[in-house]
């Protein structure tokens, strides 16, 4: 479990069937409530830009809500879905 928002940053981040995705870079947090919004995923595996058909960037700002679960790794659910979703 993490207590501090500190500790997850580093943390590397899969989907929920196993594939790696990248490691946490920063939380976003929304300055009026204090509460997270998204995490920013830096470091993304180009394997996984290839698997949900996206050309290759720089990192992924993915919506708290589409996190599953913090523990010593961070698992995203339907992200492949999402990425889809967003290409232009």
């Amino acid at each position: 479990m993490v207590s501090r928002l500190s500790e997850i940053t580093g943390k590397e981040v899969f989907t929920e069937d196993g594939a790696h995705v990248g490691s946490v870079d920063d939380v976003v947090i929304d300055p009026e409530t204090g509460k997270v919004t998204g995490i920013l995923i830096g470091n993304v595996e180009e394997s996984f830009w290839k698997r949900v058909g996206v050309d290759k960037s720089k990192g992924i700002n993915v919506p708290y809500r589409a996190v599953k679960s913090v523990g010593d790794i961070v698992i995203l659910k339907n992200i492949v879905y999402s990425a889809r979703a967003a290409a232009p």
